[in-house]
């Protein structure tokens, strides 16, 4: 399956997901309404799944690096 290359806005939303989930952030969830229009080519590759997550008593649904999304941006960092 062939995908155009990723946008730099939509590298820079999986850079932010991956430094949330790893805990260099104040917020350590990733939401939906931070990836905006970088969710679809980002889950079509199988970067990020989204999990419904309970969050401070409120049903969320999050955003998660999946292990090809995680090595993916440390590529992009090396």
């Amino acid at each position: 399956m062939y995908f155009r290359p990723l946008s730099k806005s939509t590298i820079q939303k999986l850079k932010e997901c991956y430094q949330k989930d790893h805990g260099n952030s104040d917020d350590n969830y990733c939401m939906m309404d931070d990836m905006s229009h970088a969710l679809a080519p980002l889950y079509k590759r199988a970067l990020i799944e989204v999990k419904r997550s309970v969050v401070y008593n409120k049903t969320l649904y999050c955003i998660f690096l999946t292990k090809t999304g995680e090595d993916f941006v440390r590529n992009l960092n090396a």
